[in-house]
């Protein structure tokens, strides 16, 4: 049943709705003063309304005393759901973050396209709102830290989210006593895009299993224990992440770890192998026969059953056990693999730090180079450079690279893809250029055919080194655009362009289902951080198990290459 609050929250929702919209500011301030008339009446105001006397409160005309009518009769309004269909779905979210009105909402939109909390987030990820009128750092701040406390409640959670908690949790377990062995496993031991919860399988200590069980469930960083059963403790961290310690002993640890890997796919295949060749697998035993079988690790129950291990991230479908049972699962890209990266953003554009900063910071990681490309001149919100500013930052590349003896910094930018698939710089600049990063950055909203048209337009350019994050999706917020893939890859294949990896935890685009595709057309990729911060170097991590995910051995990345032989690949991408 609807009630006076009910009433006072349609008329303030439709208020900001309007001014989001640009609306006349006196039909704006029409439906906030009706709002605040009827908050204060003492009167019974829903009374009225079934009336047909909602005349008589103070501010409340013809026209909203028969829109407050429909709503209080069905508990609806037409008007409304008709006003919400003219904005972007996700905009009226933001209003929700402490700080951001309307009006400021609107210039979020207008000026920087964002339609959702997620493209805010990134937004503030790339220091957009910092010199943004009526933003500013501060403002920055507060809305990241009003943005993490929206999340505590999600449902899911991007994998740096889940990676720092996971830390935590080590930092804890390491300090119990009862804790003899411990792994992380099933989705973010798969290294999902997006993850929901965590695993954790322990093997106690002998004699302290309930000394254990007594250590988690006083964890400092515990806001909720759901469920504690005899082998479970299942909390909620501070962050509001799911967590569950499986408690195994010593003969259960490798099957535990095997079974809570999963998935249920894969482990069900295994399972099947298993038992074709004679064994009994279960979720926490494995029999030959009437014996059972003991392992120290998950790896001897592969060997025992004759086939290849299989990596975590295969481990999704029943391809993984398929492939591992022909000896197929290559020795996959590991972190130490990658030396270099390319797609790095400084202040130069909308980075947070200087060049100089973040080539030491580069070396600091134990890299020997990494790909300069800070935004085209199309990208004007994000301070993006035109040719004059271009040739300028060239000059310092050249002085830097002069006194580095063991790091190499290679002149790139990260190029518009324009609407009609041209690139943001004229040829006879990006022939200058060492390579190009292409990324579509602007009117998101294409049919298939045409993001397909404008993707493959850009791909036919001579200059263009890498196709940057494919499908333009933020994860858990904005699902990008559809493309062909099958053509974007018989594209890239026959240009013989490199496809980025985007290694940003928002992104992480290309998509890894689509990836061993390419990688079979003979298509190379660059895991790319899209670092716009020192911190955001380090996401290239993150790049790495999306590769593991897409079958990606070291030979198939730029980034595994020695800072010579970029030099000549570069030089020859472009024919």
């Amino acid at each position: 049943m609807v009630d006076k609050k009910d009433i006072v929250a349609l008329l303030e929702e439709i208020s900001s709705l309007l001014e989001l919209k640009g609306e006349d500011k006196f039909k704006v301030s029409a439906y906030n003063r009706a709002a605040r008339s009827i908050q204060q009446s003492t009167s019974d105001v829903v009374g009225l309304i079934r009336k047909g006397e909602a005349k008589s409160i103070a501010g409340v005309g013809d026209a909203l005393s028969k829109k407050l009518s429909e709503f209080v009769e069905t508990g609806k309004l037409t008007y409304l759901e008709e006003l919400r269909k003219t904005l972007p779905e996700g905009l009226p979210d933001v209003l929700n973050i402490p700080g951001l009105g309307p009006s400021k909402v609107r210039t979020l939109f207008k000026e920087l396209d964002i339609k959702s909390v997620a493209e805010l987030e990134y937004a503030c990820g790339e220091n957009r709102l910092v010199s943004l009128k009526g933003f500013g750092q501060k403002t920055q701040v507060k809305v990241i830290e009003a943005i993490r406390q929206m999340k505590l409640n999600s449902d899911y959670h991007l994998i740096d989210v889940v990676n720092e908690t996971a830390l935590e949790i080590s930092d804890f377990l390491e300090k119990i006593s009862g804790v003899d062995k411990y792994e992380f496993t099933g989705s973010y031991r798969r290294r999902r895009e997006i993850i929901r919860d965590i695993d954790c399988v322990i093997k106690f200590k002998s004699g302290e299993r309930d000394k254990l069980f007594l250590s988690l469930q006083k964890l400092k960083s515990v806001r909720e224990i759901r469920e504690i059963k005899d082998d479970l403790v299942s909390v909620v961290w501070h962050n509001g992440i799911s967590v569950e310690f499986i408690i195994v002993n010593k003969a259960e640890y490798p099957f535990a770890i095997l079974h809570s890997i999963g998935s249920k796919e894969f482990f069900q295949s295994l399972k099947e192998y298993a038992s074709s060749r004679g064994y009994n697998l279960a979720m926490d035993t494995m029999k030959k026969g009437r014996d059972k079988i003991q392992f120290e690790s998950e790896e001897q129950i592969f060997g025992e059953i004759g086939i290849q291990y299989v990596p975590p991230e295969l481990r999704e479908t029943s391809e993984g056990v398929v492939s591992a049972s022909k000896g197929e699962i290559p020795e996959l890209v590991k972190l130490e693999d990658v030396i270099g990266l390319f797609h790095v953003h400084t202040n130069w554009s909308d980075g947070a730090e200087s060049l100089e900063d973040m080539a030491a910071a580069a070396r600091k990681l134990g890299l020997s180079y990494f790909g300069l490309t800070d935004h085209s001149k199309s990208a004007f919100y994000a301070n993006g450079l035109d040719e004059k500013r271009l040739k300028e930052q060239w000059a310092e590349v050249d002085k830097l690279n002069s006194g580095l003896q063991d790091f190499t910094i290679f002149k790139g930018s990260e190029v518009d893809i324009l609407a009609d698939g041209r690139l943001d710089f004229s040829d006879a600049v990006l022939k200058r250029l060492d390579f190009s990063v292409g990324s579509v950055h602007s009117k998101l909203n294409m049919k298939k055919d045409e993001a397909t048209k404008r993707l493959s337009g850009a791909l036919k350019n001579q200059y263009l080194t890498m196709l940057g994050h494919m499908t333009g999706r933020l994860l858990l917020g904005r699902p990008g655009y559809e493309v062909d893939m099958d053509e974007i890859i018989r594209i890239a294949s026959k240009y013989r362009k490199t496809i980025e990896i985007n290694a940003n935890p928002h992104r992480l685009d290309m998509d890894w289902r689509y990836i061993r595709k390419a990688k079979e057309a003979g298509i190379k990729f660059s895991i790319n951080p899209d670092a716009h911060s020192i911190a955001g170097l380090s996401d290239f991590s993150y790049g790495v198990s999306i590769a593991r995910k897409g079958w990606l051995t070291k030979h198939d990345l730029l980034n595994c290459m020695t800072a010579d032989e970029v030099k000549k690949y570069l030089a020859n991408a472009k024919g």
